[in-house]
């Protein structure tokens, strides 16, 4: 907020390399907050140039005093609070709500909310002026929006409703003794320490227990700010009562207690980067389902579902984290090529990558971001593991042995991609190198073989959905097929995302649950034989180990839907690990094919081959002049 020069941060190779590893001391971590820091107020004093150069006339919509005379205020904070001033800009909300508003400037936003009107985007000046007056008790009166009827003071919560209409103004008045926001239908006045709830005033609320002393605060939990999604704005606050608030307080302080309990390096990049979670609403978090999030343009702010229990939480803190290191390394150093970087030429179309966390292919920044992720969090379950017992550990051993298998795939896809600067391959080498390391420890029976085949199945169903060979290779396959003659090379495959092929992934979370509650597992099994649903049935079965019951159940689902390269997949991977043959490994490396060969055989012979015999053949067993059998199209 100061006149003086800004700093230069600069991300060293050594530094690099740590973090890359993981292991982000409290100078990578000072580094990448400082660095966010700078970015902030770069961004909000273009916005002042912007409105100062380009947009005179917006300065004073509705009668808002000019965003110039908010920024004023905010360096008389400074200079008298500073501490003030930092606790305003600390909300993640606020670079959010800068960077909307000048995208919506510079005319590369997407299409803005047509309840946000402009006048009340730019009154947001005016709130982050308001919260840093109150918190440094500077008498001052201020103009500010409310949305609907509320107004948002940064880093503090919001007050009213003192309105009916959806955007209206309110006058915001600090004085020595207290503040007070005044409305059109009410007054609300503010209690003197902004985290204690009062009438009319909803303040963030911090997460008792999780705090690490105390002197250092611990994480808010965010209900009310306006601009706390990161797709949709603005929002009011949520209806979220005190039980279940304390719901979410008992299950965040649990997951903070577990990672100091069991720390790791991500423990303290958890407790240095994260500021506010905000809850979202979502279904279940059963079998490991949780919907969360981290936005380039919140640093600081995760969303995120109610996880089942504190382990789990502790788990998404760290990968969410792990996206946020990675959002601010990139905001110091190119990992990924852009367009700009190229020789003079036609844009190269960008490769897309299997990532075996995702149902859909993703380009190399993706791939990566989740890859430096989820090594977060293969590393919290691999530490996890040696302090639990029973279903716990069997539960951090699946979890431990299904990332390390996807990181080891995920990470000798990067490594191939020409797309990396030379700071992006340092980064991925190092990061490849801890994933190496992981692969020889040793994983009990039951877990390791559920991981295998998770692993084994997301990837050839993966495959199966998203990828194809040309269809005149599958045509000259199909024909020496017909010939009796031996399978020439298989073709290779290309990415063609087919996003309409995607369904819900239930093997994972039924591996999770059989290992975490064996009890419920088998009594929902018991309920999926009695539906009649032969995948269900299917899936149940293979999950259970039960391997004569899971090859009556594919054959019953094959037999319906003969055409679902899905449902053969699932046969063929029932088969126990010993007794797979050369028909269930191609067909489990490579689906696409087998798939692709079935339908030319369709097309040109009338009938539709077995695809176990058929992958048998293309894999190099069969023999010239030997055909398995044709079948009918409407069945095995």
């Amino acid at each position: 907020m100061t006149t003086s020069a800004l700093d230069v941060h600069r991300l060293s190779r050594d530094s690099l390399r740590v973090i890359a590893a993981g292991n982000a001391a409290e100078a990578e971590l000072r580094l990448l907050r400082t660095a966010q820091r700078s970015q902030l107020l770069l961004v909000l004093r273009a916005l002042l140039d912007h409105l100062g150069e380009e947009a005179p006339p917006a300065r004073h919509l509705a009668g808002l005093p000019s965003a110039e005379a908010a920024w004023q205020l905010l360096c008389t904070a400074q200079r008298e609070a500073p501490e003030a001033v930092e606790s305003v800009l600390d909300d993640p909300t606020v670079m959010a709500w800068a960077l909307r508003l000048l995208r919506r400037l510079g005319g590369t936003a997407a299409p803005v909310t047509p309840s946000l009107p402009l006048w009340a985007d730019l009154g947001q000046f005016q709130a982050l002026a308001a919260a840093a007056a109150l918190r440094a008790r500077i008498p001052a009166v201020l103009r500010v929006p409310a949305y609907r009827g509320t107004v948002w003071l940064p880093g503090a919560g919001v007050a009213g409703p003192v309105a009916r209409r959806r955007w209206s103004q309110a006058e915001f008045r600090v004085e020595r003794d207290g503040a007070v926001v005044r409305g059109e239908t009410a007054d609300v006045r503010l209690p003197r320490q902004p985290s204690t709830p009062a009438p009319g005033w909803r303040p963030l609320r911090p997460v008792r227990g999780a705090a690490s002393g105390a002197t250092e605060a611990g994480p808010s939990l965010d209900t009310v700010t306006p601009y706390r999604d990161f797709t949709r704005y603005p929002k009011s606050p949520s209806r979220l009562g005190e039980r279940r608030l304390h719901e979410w307080e008992e299950r965040l302080a649990g997951a903070y207690a577990l990672l100091d309990r069991e720390p790791t390096a991500d423990t303290a990049a958890v407790r240095s980067l994260v500021r506010v979670l905000v809850p979202r609403p979502f279904q279940s978090a059963r079998g490991g389902l949780v919907a969360s999030a981290s936005s380039v343009d919140a640093f600081g702010a995760i969303t995120l579902s109610l996880p089942y229990d504190a382990t789990q939480t502790a788990a998404v803190l760290v990968h969410e984290t792990r996206h946020q290191q990675l959002n601010a390394v990139l905001s110091l150093v190119r990992l990924i090529q852009v367009a700009d970087d190229r020789s003079d030429g036609p844009e190269p179309r960008r490769r897309l990558h299997y990532a075996p966390w995702r149902s859909d292919p993703r380009p190399a920044l993706g791939l990566l971001h989740g890859t430096f992720a989820f090594s977060g969090v293969a590393r919290f379950w691999r530490t996890h593991r040696r302090y639990v017992t029973g279903a716990e550990a069997q539960r951090a051993d699946f979890e431990f042995a299904v990332l390390r298998e996807q990181l080891r795939e995920a990470a000798a896809s990067l490594v191939t991609e020409d797309d990396l600067t030379e700071a992006g391959r340092l980064f991925v080498e190092e990061a490849a190198a801890q994933i190496q390391e992981w692969q020889e420890e040793e994983v009990p029976v039951l877990p390791g073989r559920l991981a295998r085949d998770y692993c084994l199945l997301r990837r050839a169903v993966w495959r199966a959905r998203h990828l194809e060979v040309e269809n005149s290779a599958a045509r000259r396959l199909a024909a020496a097929w017909a010939a009796g003659e031996p399978a020439p090379g298989m073709p290779p495959s290309t990415v063609c995302p087919r996003p309409d092929r995607v369904r819900l992934d239930r093997f994972g979370p039924l591996a999770r649950y059989r290992l975490s509650a064996p009890d419920r597992f088998e009594r929902d099994r018991r309920q999926a034989e009695r539906s009649g649903d032969p995948a269900r049935r299917a899936e149940y079965a293979a999950v259970a180990g039960d391997t004569a019951r899971a090859a009556l159940r594919y054959a019953e689902w094959t037999a319906r839907e003969p055409w679902n390269t899905e449902a053969w997949i699932g046969a063929a991977l029932a088969v126990p690990e010993r007794a797979r043959g050369a028909g269930a490994a191609v067909l489990l490396d490579r689906p696409e094919v087998v798939a692709a060969v079935r339908r030319a055989v369709a097309a040109t012979q009338g009938g539709t081959p077995d695809p176990l015999h058929l992958a048998a053949w293309l894999g190099g067993a069969g023999a010239v002049g030997i055909r398995p059998a044709h079948t009918t199209s409407s069945g095995v």
